[in-house]
């Protein structure tokens, strides 16, 4: 038995700590064990081991933080001048955040194995596909309702779930500014660049889990082995809330297409394109207004043939481009399948919008990501989205003291997202 030649570096809560370590070797000087490799987590001479309480303070600051500032608290708690290193600090929860990612992905990728998916996500041909019908309100119940708010249009029962019966889903991207190459011969160097990340927000009743990926197709690979996990697959219907994008769209309708889903595009995201597009095509504010107006009533009970016929309808004289107002009806005729009778789910207490995932884009990545000023890498932006959705999450207890996840709802309150 003997001293290691270097000195194990810790980090913890307390302050930093130097302790020698030692090995045992065998009579050919051959290392049999060492503490510092075998019992301690192993790193090069030059790596400080972070203790699991001062690991979980460090992820659970950096969302709420700078790295700067966050250097400069933990040195003041811990009383040290040249403590902690702000690229230290950084490279720490980058590298904590890409290591998140990974075992979410094993994970995910072990449940897609073990139910007939390839890890990409893609069901195999020869897999034998579910064929639950969706589970709807009593139509009883539906026809009641729309008849107490005098709704004349075609009701489709199957536009109004079961809310017991339903994971409710919510997905967007978020895009930060990306940091420039500052190699002198990048053509990209002087040019806005953006980095993005793929929010998901997961809730059935009042459990919730937030996932993070750096590309939409990963993102929704995490989510269908997050549902397969825990065995959410054919016990329940699935209701997408997305803005209408076809890069999100249209992956989602590939990738599950063959479980009971739907799509319904988001009211807020609607009637914004709806104002945009009236902006651009009718002359002055004033007029666009006074028609949005009766537009939006006709909107708000999904009377799409309603809504076309006044878009067709408006007078020559009102119209500053025309080619807008047909880029509008386009927009609404490639999205009717995703436009409810939005009124009529709100009266029967079911979603409408996509706006937990809109909260969830604000607490993993806007509030610390889109400040002015700042930009990233990729592998930054992600690892430190990754950071706080686990945190949210309720993960970080488990991952900083065993690097496990247990990639299952653990925060039952939905009232914490909204905190």
């Amino acid at each position: 038995m003997s001293e290691s030649l270097h000195p194990y570096g810790i980090e913890a809560e307390l302050g930093s700590i130097e302790t020698m370590t030692h090995v045992l070797s065998d009579r050919n000087g051959r290392t049999v064990y060492s503490i510092a490799n075998d019992y301690f987590e192993p790193k090069n001479p030059i790596q400080r081991f972070q203790s699991a309480c001062m690991g979980e303070l460090t992820l659970q600051l950096s969302g709420n933080l700078s790295y700067r500032d966050e250097t400069a608290l933990l040195n003041r708690i811990r009383h040290e001048d040249n403590g902690i290193k702000t690229t230290t600090l950084r490279n720490t929860v980058e590298n904590q955040g890409k290591a998140i990612n990974t075992v979410q992905h094993n994970k995910a990728e072990e449940a897609l194995l073990a139910n007939g998916f390839m890890v990409s996500g893609d069901i195999k041909p020869e897999t034998e596909t579910l064929t639950a019908e969706p589970k709807t309100i009593d139509e009883d119940i539906v026809m009641a309702v729309a008849g107490e708010l005098g709704l004349s249009n075609k009701i489709n029962i199957s536009d109004f779930e079961d809310p017991e019966q339903t994971v409710n889903i919510s997905a967007d991207d978020v895009v930060v500014d990306r940091q420039a190459s500052t190699r002198p011969n990048s053509p990209e160097k002087g040019q806005k660049k953006r980095v993005s990340n793929t929010i998901v927000h997961i809730q059935q009743g009042k459990k919730t889990y937030i996932i993070n990926d750096a590309s939409i197709k990963g993102a929704l690979k995490l989510l269908m082995g997050f549902l397969l996990a825990n065995s959410l697959t054919g016990l329940y219907q699935f209701v997408f809330f997305t803005d209408g994008a076809t890069d999100l769209n249209d992956p989602i309708n590939a990738m599950f297409g063959f479980l009971p889903y739907k799509i319904i595009l988001d009211w807020h995201h609607l009637l914004k394109k709806v104002k945009e597009r009236l902006s651009l095509g009718m002359k002055g504010y004033k007029l666009r207004n006074i028609f949005l107006d009766e537009l939006q009533p006709l909107l708000w009970k999904g009377d799409l043939a309603g809504v076309i016929a006044k878009l067709e309808g408006i007078p020559d004289d009102q119209v500053k481009s025309r080619s807008d107002v047909t880029k509008l009806i386009e927009y609404l005729k490639r999205n009717q399948k995703y436009i409810p009778c939005y009124m009529l789910r709100a009266k029967l207490g079911l979603w409408n919008s996509s706006n937990r995932v809109e909260n969830a884009n604000g607490r993993v990545v806007s509030f610390r990501q889109k400040a002015r000023g700042m930009s990233w890498s990729r592998e930054g932006s992600t690892g430190l989205a990754s950071v706080s959705a686990a945190t949210i999450n309720g993960e970080l207890g488990s991952w900083t003291e065993s690097r496990t996840l247990k990639f299952a709802f653990i925060n039952d309150n939905e009232d914490e997202l909204a905190a």
